[in-house]
């Protein structure tokens, strides 16, 4: 039978057609297609490679999943059968696998060599990953996957397969992942693994100075500008080129030492030079470097204990490294307390440190496993564009201008700052660099004076007083502490009564010196426009006091609330609350809310089921929370009882009336969502509010009620003279018009008041599907009437076949009224007067929040009570492998095994741990 290729070899296969939109993703920073990855391979390697070295596909996971699912089903025995005999060879001698493995949308290499006649089976095990801080389930995804291939279709026979069903990690737990090059950005993944394969067969060694960013931003250009112009263009001598490793190229056969290296012509050009040529040296500037270590970074940060309580501290440290060590570094990436440097006083330097949060504890440490500390290549002395290099000097004002304040009696200005950086750091700052400095040093000293706090109660006053009804208030602690504020204006309780009866609330942390947490309380208008009608800040996190003491104040300010509903058969209170299932805000709700209807983010719980039991499950739950139809939802729910039983158990747990729209067939009392089934509207008012958050108190409750109020008015002029239903009912409303056209109605029953709608169903079958609609109560059995207020296809047909009423007709009289424009004129018909902040006068008594009340940021690390893992009683199913011993279920913190080599360590006077596995 004759040999098939192994996991579609693109070195060996057919000629791949490259298309336009793969060549175009190389212009920019969009991430690179397979067959783009697929083509470069074998454009360049194509006659190239040892017979026994194969190159496998970069979609190789999608490849391996399709045949092992088939190793599962009978119906697909013929065909195992049949890649089983073309892939015998396989099994007779050594071979080495090299992929570019793209998984989750990111390439790295895969370098393994397997034989089946060794008792080991694999040789090596190599991955070669370009980012710095990488997940390694992606490569534990694809080894798992190639394990399992290989004994399904090529050792299915030998005796030693056995090893392999027994142990399906064994080749993960001889994985090694390599040092090897890094990337500075999120899109070159694809090309550093494949210039990670070439220099591999080329028998060169890995490291991470091998090649840098540069020559793959270069390469990236050149096949760019190559690939427009000529398909073909990508060979192995012109890729080459970018890369001083390759350079000049390996032309002779592989020596035993570099077995696997490529296979290159012999030509004219490859003979020794003869005895009368000269021969020319590569040489290097002169003040060209390799490989050098950083000896005055190793003494900046030589106590690996050392812990940064700031990012502005840290700064410090490195502009101090910089003084001493005349090498200048650049951000590479900022992410949070995260910081990654770049060296970029050489060319192409390999310099690379990274800092981020200390694991499970407070504070900044230096990430040792994702550095580099060596210099290597010629000094710079000028930028790519001509002009000196930049120097960071934002700390370096900082300070100066702090100085300066110590000294002067009136503010620092820019020219004082300019004059202390003459003196004290023999360095001549631009008047535009100290200017910025100065004004945003001024704009933090606001941000963080304690002072500000004094006006947050005459703020209050002031705002209530000019919108009389308001209610605006502080709280203070007996210490004379702020504690609390709340803000409704006065025409909130009319505003209900304009919108959808749903009210979205939910909490964000304020991220001040000072802290605290924002509560809002936000409705949405038949336009998708936010409408916040309260908000608080406190100094209590998202628990139970906070909500309970915000919940309250809502309640009494606007007890539109809690009115009656309008629909006769709904047994609940006119508003319905969004929330996230926060702990503390649900039992706040049943204390003060308890006739209300309370639904939950669907968003969240998909999250929770995608953390938990897997992406594909997640999809399922939105499907659950959207359809409007018992057999649907029955039928999804043994779909996913049949696929992940932990899946159907937690989303079953969750009472169905709080997030599934199928909840009213069984219980006709429920109020409707009107299509809100997630919390984006306090996602969206958070994100609205964010430049307020940033701030202080004061600067917070002054910026939410500015940006309150610019909405209200540009709302009023955009709703003028607008009359009918908004746009977007109107685009609804007209297509439900015309998909009702082939219905057909009868009256049922001797009410009166019900009716049968026959509608027919798509294809080409001839079935007829029977509704129920009850247009007095706005109700049809399908549930997409009541669900939102505009009339379905069926409510439609009643309208249009038996009380023949025209489209004008049905928008102007049954749609609710939330959707006209006369609603939302009313809406936005009245504003609130704002408050000069700069006229209040201080009560010079009230102090800013209590350091020890104050919320610590994240979750609590040290006293939370941890869940048990629901791997616990199933180690073997979990994902979680530990690095020290290999196994899976744990990691290296809870390794027993570590902490038995510990004490024996301990026991014998070692003083030092010893990593090898027991």
């Amino acid at each position: 039978m004759q040999t098939m290729l192994f996991v579609d070899d693109p070195v060996r296969g057919n000629p791949l057609r490259l298309t336009a939109d793969a060549i175009r993703a190389l212009d920019g920073e969009e991430w690179l297609s397979t067959i783009l990855i697929d083509h470069l391979l074998q454009t360049t390697l194509k006659g190239c490679v040892p017979d026994h070295v194969l190159i496998g596909s970069s979609d190789c996971y999608s490849y391996f999943s399709t045949y092992n699912d088939k190793l599962d089903k009978h119906d697909c025995a013929d065909t195992v059968q049949t890649m089983r005999g073309g892939l015998q060879a396989y099994a007779k001698s050594e071979f080495r696998y090299i992929s570019a493995a793209c998984h989750q949308g990111h390439f790295f290499v895969v370098d393994v060599t397997f034989d089946s006649r060794h008792p080991a089976i694999f040789q090596q095990v190599n991955v070669y990953d370009s980012l710095s801080i990488t997940s390694r389930r992606r490569a534990t995804a694809v080894l798992g996957r190639l394990q399992r291939f290989l004994s399904g279709f090529c050792f299915h026979v030998l005796d030693h397969n056995l090893l392999l069903l027994e142990k399906q990690d064994y080749v993960v737990q001889q994985a090694v992942f390599r040092n090897c090059p890094k990337q500075n950005n999120s899109h070159d993944c694809g090309l550093f693994a494949v210039a990670i394969i070439w220099h591999l067969l080329e028998g060169k060694e890995i490291h991470s100075s091998v090649f840098t960013q540069d020559h793959i931003g270069a390469l990236r250009e050149a096949l760019y500008r190559g690939l427009s112009s000529n398909a073909e263009w990508a060979t192995l001598e012109n890729v080459s080129s970018f890369f001083p490793a390759l350079l000049p190229p390996v032309r002779n056969e592989p020596s035993p030492e570099q077995d696997g290296a490529l296979v290159h012509e012999t030509g004219p050009e490859d003979e020794e030079p003869k005895e009368d040529e000269e021969v020319v040296a590569e040489t290097h500037p002169e003040n060209f470097i390799h490989d050098v270590v950083d000896e005055i970074f190793e003494r900046k940060f030589s106590e690996r204990s050392q812990v940064f309580q700031t990012v502005e501290e840290l700064m410090v440290v490195i502009n101090d490294y910089q003084e001493a060590s005349g090498n200048s570094l650049a951000i590479r990436r900022s992410r949070g307390s995260s910081r990654a440097f770049a060296c970029i006083s050489h060319a192409n330097c390999s310099f690379r440190v990274a800092f981020g949060p200390k694991a499970r504890q407070e504070g900044i440490i230096l990430k040792r496993g994702s550095c580099n500390l060596r210099h290597s290549g010629a000094a710079v002395t000028a930028a790519k564009d001509g002009r000196c290099l930049k120097k960071r000097s934002k700390e370096v004002i900082k300070q100066l201008a702090n100085d300066v304040a110590l000294h002067k009696h009136a503010p620092p200005t820019a020219n004082d700052v300019i004059k202390a950086g003459v003196h004290k750091k023999k360095t001549l700052l631009s008047y535009k660099q100290c200017y910025r400095g100065v004004n945003a040093r001024n704009e933090s000293k606001i941000i963080s004076d304690p002072m500000s706090f004094q006006l947050v109660g005459p703020y209050v006053e002031a705002f209530a007083q000019r919108n009389p009804g308001s209610t605006a208030f502080m709280e203070r602690g007996s210490d004379n502490h702020i504690q609390r504020v709340f803000v409704c204006p006065s025409f909130a309780n009319d505003v209900l009564l304009c919108v959808r009866p749903v009210i979205s609330i939910d909490g964000a942390h304020m991220r001040s010196e000072w802290k605290g947490t924002l509560y809002v309380a936000t409705v949405k208008s038949a336009g998708d426009d936010l409408y916040p009608v309260a908000f608080g800040i406190t100094v209590d996190g998202e628990d139970f006091q906070g909500w309970l003491w915000f919940l309250q104040h809502l309640k009494a300010s606007a007890p539109n609330l809690i009115a009656e509903h309008f629909r006769r058969e709904c047994s609940y209170k006119l508003f319905t609350f969004m929330s996230d299932r926060c702990k503390g805000l649900k039992t706040a709700l049943r204390n003060v809310f308890p006739a209300n209807h309370n639904c939950y983010c669907v968003i969240h719980i998909r999250r929770n089921v995608e953390s938990n039991h897997g992406k594909k499950y997640a999809s399922m739950v939105t499907a659950l929370s959207e359809t409007t139809l018992l057999p649907e939802k029955r039928a999804l729910l043994t779909q996913l009882q049949q696929k992940s039983p932990g899946a159907y158990k937690y989303v079953t747990d969750i009472n169905a009336k709080r997030w599934m729209d199928s909840a009213w067939l069984e219980d006709e009392t429920l109020p409707p969502r009107y299509g809100f089934r997630n919390s984006n509207i306090s996602e969206s008012a958070n994100n609205m509010f964010q430049d307020a958050r940033n701030g202080n108190w004061l600067d917070a409750i002054d910026g939410i009620l500015i940006k309150m109020s610019l909405r209200i008015t540009k709302s009023q002029s955009e709703y003028e003279g607008k009359d009918g239903v908004v746009d977007n009912i109107l685009g609804l409303a007209t297509k439900r018009w015309e998909n009702c056209v082939g219905c057909r109605v009868y009256a049922s029953g001797n009410d009166g008041e019900t009716y049968s709608v026959y509608q027919k169903l798509g294809g080409e079958s001839e079935e007829e599907a029977l509704l129920k609609v009850r247009p007095v109560d706005c109700v049809c059995n399908c549930g997409k009437w009541q669900a939102i207020g505009v009339p379905c296809v069926h409510g439609m047909a009643y309208f249009r076949h038996q009380m023949k009423w025209r489209l004008e007709d049905v928008l102007d009289q049954a749609v609710d009224e939330y959707y006209k424009y006369r609603t939302q004129r009313e809406l936005y018909r009245r504003n609130f007067v704002p408050v000069w902040r700069h006229l209040l006068e201080p009560d010079m008594m009230t102090l800013p929040p209590d350091g020890a009340a104050r919320r610590m940021p994240g979750r609590p690390k040290t006293v939370r009570l941890r869940k048990t893992s629901r791997y616990a009683h199933e180690p073997e199913k979990s994902p979680t492998i530990c690095s020290h011993c290999h196994q899976p279920g744990h990691n290296v913190r809870t390794c027993i095994r570590r902490e038995a080599v510990k004490k024996r360590n301990a026991a014998n006077g070692a003083g030092t741990t010893s990593h090898s596995v027991l």
